[in-house]
């Protein structure tokens, strides 16, 4: 799919009553909410793991509610560094991934 052809298809969901919508690409989505901004009551999600080095870029994203998954404290201080600089004013809904197992190999905050 082409970026164009997604934002058609997040238009015509808007129109038939979508407001939540989920991106697993950083790029695609800020580019999508940068585009789409002018719909002022979309709430988009970034869904997958987030990397440090991706956290002020997405923390960019218009109308920005929640973030899955963030899964260390060092991309926790990351995005809320970030959001500080470049976020609506709103806080931002995160989602944390836990290591249960407290196993080294697998991931989440222990």
């Amino acid at each position: 799919n082409s970026p164009t052809s997604s934002q058609r298809r997040v238009r015509a969901a808007h129109e038939a009553g979508q407001r939540v919508f989920g991106e697993n690409y950083i790029n695609e989505l800020v580019e999508k909410s940068a585009k789409l901004s002018h719909l002022s009551d979309i709430k988009w999600h970034f869904i997958g793991n987030l990397q440090k080095k991706n956290c002020s870029k997405l923390s960019t994203c218009k109308n920005l509610a929640l973030v899955e998954t963030v899964n260390s404290e060092k991309v926790a201080r990351a995005l809320s560094n970030g959001w500080k600089r470049n976020g609506d004013g709103e806080n931002l809904k995160v989602f944390i991934q836990v290591n249960t197992s407290r196993e080294e190999q697998k991931s989440g905050c222990m």
